[in-house]
């Protein structure tokens, strides 16, 4: 399973107009069966990582919230 970094720098070479499919795996470092993957699910993989995000938010929000009586 690729990671965000590799699917993010995949998005960010086809956004930039690179589409030299063995480029794009090198510069991402993936196998072809991973970057074939990416490529075929692009927006389940969006999905997964904004879900990855909101919980992360959610978290840090959650961590930085005082209890009421400690809020002065």
């Amino acid at each position: 399973m690729p990671s965000r970094f590799q699917f993010e720098t995949v998005m960010k070479l086809l956004s930039a107009g690179i589409d030299n499919y063995v480029q794009i795996r090198q510069q991402a470092g993936l196998t072809s069966d991973e970057l074939d993957d990416i490529l075929e699910h692009i927006p389940e993989y969006k999905q997964k990582f904004a879900e990855e995000d909101r919980r992360n938010e959610e978290a840090k929000l959650k961590a930085s919230k005082k209890p009421w009586w400690k809020r002065k």
